[in-house]
């Protein structure tokens, strides 16, 4: 919560706010709570809340709580999360509809800092990390196809993680992408058109390609929530 803040303090200024005549208050200072700790601010709330007050969460979603937030007037929140995650995380990247994915990390090798001081100091060929980089993309797409299969494809991956990002193994996590390649399974408009580019973790413009993926996804899990709760009354906003 905001630094001072209790949740018998957020119940003192939404009444005073009612009393001024507001119906629709947010609710900030949240974001880092964990769910039942939001639950309890708006338990705190709730016996001073009028019946037509509606409440707008900054920054919090939680999907699988749309029901005990709306039961406790929650109408609407708001966060940049799935956006952020598809390039902010180390590890939540690309949502599926149960759960998330690590992107496959192939950094340009003239975008990526850490690898340009290793090429500069000497420590790296930079033709070797072009051409590794290269044939990582290529094994990627001829995966895609089906002409390539997930041991081939974690070793092109591994050889130029070991140029990239000498300090981390993702060989796991990627063999589990790759075996399930959720990018085929998924309807939204960004998978159906560029298939496993969506997963790559590379330039901007692709990471935030996926983030709009992730929005997609974010959706059709609220969708399901409301309809599990038999009222879709909250949206995002």
């Amino acid at each position: 919560m905001a630094q001072g803040w209790t949740p018998a303090s957020y119940a003192l200024s939404v009444d005073a706010l009612q009393e001024i005549g507001y119906k629709r208050i947010a609710l900030g200072g949240l974001i880092a709570q964990k769910t039942h700790e939001i639950i309890a601010v708006l338990n705190a709330i709730a016996p001073v809340r009028r019946t037509d007050t509606e409440f707008h969460l900054l920054g919090v979603t939680r999907c699988d709580h749309v029901e005990a937030f709306q039961d406790l007037g929650v109408t609407s929140f708001d966060s940049t999360s799935p956006f952020r995650q598809a390039f902010k995380d180390d590890r939540d990247n690309y949502y599926a509809d149960d759960r998330t994915f690590l992107a496959l990390r192939v950094p340009q090798v003239e975008g990526n800092p850490r690898l340009q001081r290793r090429i500069s100091s000497g420590e790296i060929d930079q033709s070797t990390a072009r051409r590794l980089e290269q044939r990582a993309l290529a094994t990627l797409a001829a995966f895609d196809r089906g002409h390539a299969d997930v041991e081939e494809t974690v070793v092109a991956l591994r050889d130029y993680e070991r140029v990239h990002d000498d300090q981390r193994d993702r060989s796991s996590a990627y063999r589990e992408v790759l075996e399930n390649a959720p990018w085929k399974s998924c309807s939204c408009a960004v998978c159906q058109n560029v298939g496993i580019q969506v997963i790559i973790f590379r330039g901007t413009e692709r990471n935030k390609r996926r983030g709009f993926h992730n929005l997609a996804v974010f959706a059709r899990r609220l969708d399901r929530e409301l309809i599990r709760a038999h009222d879709p009354t909250p949206c995002v906003a």
